[in-house]
This record gives C-alpha cells, structure tokens and sequence, in this order.
C-alpha cells in the first residue's frame, strides 16, 4: 500500500460536490521546498497536489481556504495527458484519507474561525507536525 503525507498551503477555497449520494470535497495544496544545491544556488521550489477528500465527513470544507495551511495524508496517485499544444502535462493529486488544519490559536482567532478545530481523521497526528514552521514570507497569496 501506498500513503503520502503532506504540509503546505491550500491555494484556493474547497469546492464540495454531490456524486450519486457521496460527497467529495476538491482542493489544492502547495508543499514549498527551499535548499541549497552542490553549486551553492539558493533553490525554491514548489510542488502542486490535486487533493479530493470523498465521502460524508464534510464538516470541515468550510475551513478549507485559500492560504490555510494543512496537514494532508491519504494515497498518491498521478494523472497525465497531452494538451493542446502537444506538451505532456502531469498532475499529482491524494485521495485524502486524512486532513488536519495547522496554525497557532491566533491565526484562528484572526480568521474568526475561534478556537474550533474540526479534524476529519481516523488516527492521531504526530505532534512534531504541529510544531514544524514554514517560511511563509514567499507565499503567492
């Protein structure tokens, strides 16, 4: 079995939608990467995933915005196809298992979202992935 774990930032609100009576909630993440190559050069670089939470636990797409950063674990899975202009494209997407809001009480109380933690998940979280920091300061939103 294959299981991929992320943190980054959602890059637009959720959408939520209605298949045959089972809900799915669409969203993106970017994961940010900074490091320094063998030649010295100052690398960024960030990678987009394609997240879709199904079922009925979707009490926690309203949280799900723009900006928010996220704990995200569920199982990989890659989507290819030739575009217009011939160029093969990739997407990488998570069928999200797992998904956990991160952030201090003050970012929620300044988002208005007050203490509430609502967390769609069937197993605890690490609590080292609370405590990871991301420099934000390069963030495109």
């Amino acid at each position: 079995m294959q299981r991929i774990e992320i943190i980054g930032h959602i890059g637009n609100d959720a959408e939520m939608k209605d298949f045959n009576n089972n809900q799915v909630i669409n969203f993106s993440v970017a994961v940010y990467e900074n490091y320094t190559n063998k030649e010295g050069v100052k690398v960024s670089k960030t990678t987009w995933y394609e997240c879709a939470k199904w079922g009925n636990q979707t009490q926690i797409a309203p949280y799900l915005k723009k900006g928010t950063q996220v704990f995200v674990s569920g199982i990989p899975n890659a989507r290819s196809w030739v575009n217009s202009n011939g160029e093969t494209i990739v997407t990488m997407g998570i069928t999200v298992n797992n998904i956990q809001l991160l952030g201090s009480k003050n970012e929620s109380n300044a988002s208005g979202v007050g203490n509430a933690n609502p967390v769609a998940q069937s197993e605890p979280i690490n609590e080292t992935v609370s405590k990871i920091e991301d420099d934000t300061s390069d963030l495109p939103f």
